[in-house]
């Protein structure tokens, strides 16, 4: 009869103590998120602090005409670093609104961080009147040659990430395979099949393309 009694106490506690873990792991999750968000702050203002002080000081031993590619240099690697933090911040902070959709965010962030760094490292090298000049060249080289493949891709990427015809998580099925979308990069969007293999799709062929997307 005692057995009965303990069994139903020991039932009744085990039931409390499962309902009092619920709220601490909640909480223990929100803290680690809070934490893993001020560490790629912190990481982002610290990498952004020790280039600066180092470009500083290499700039007081380097002669004036290098100054323009000290000044890239640093804008590339702040630039690096301010967009991976921005995104992985803004992921984070809207994951359980968006889901999937954050991903797709993330990368439109660096997309668009990408170019704003590019234009500011184009504007440094202009002020070189002999460097515009190949730049110009170079850029229309470039253009001609590249802009139905590289170029296409990258405003093709770009293209996916703000119409979304399909998102980061679906099934679908394209050029004879079938694979749930996990990535849409810079020029290629990936696949990965039911057996694992990964299939790499350029961007234009995903816009012009036919597109099945499965129910899941």
């Amino acid at each position: 009869m005692n057995n009965g009694v303990d069994d139903v106490k020991d039932s009744t506690s085990s039931s409390s103590n499962s309902n009092d873990t619920k709220p601490i792991n909640s909480g223990n999750s929100s803290e680690i998120k809070q934490r893993s968000l001020f560490k790629s702050i912190t990481i982002m203002f610290v990498a952004v602090a020790v280039v600066i002080i180092a470009s500083s000081l290499i700039e007081q031993f380097l002669e004036h005409r290098y100054g323009p590619f000290l000044k890239i240099g640093v804008v590339a690697v702040i630039g690096y670093f301010v967009i991976n933090s921005l995104a992985n911040v803004f992921y984070k902070l809207s994951y359980d609104a968006l889901k999937s959709n954050a991903e797709s965010i993330r990368i439109l962030i660096k997309i668009i961080g990408t170019i704003i760094v590019i234009s500011i490292i184009i504007s440094y090298l202009s002020e070189d009147p002999l460097i515009a000049t190949s730049i110009g060249t170079i850029t229309a080289i470039v253009i001609g040659f590249a802009s139905q493949s590289v170029l296409g891709n990258l405003i093709a990427g770009l293209y996916l990430a703000i119409t979304r015809p399909f998102r980061i998580g679906e099934k679908v099925t394209v050029f004879g395979y079938t694979g749930i979308i996990y990535d849409i990069g810079l020029l290629y969007s990936r696949l990965r099949t039911d057996d694992g293999e990964i299939i790499l799709a350029p961007n234009t062929s995903m816009i012009t393309t036919t597109i099945i997307i499965r129910n899941t």
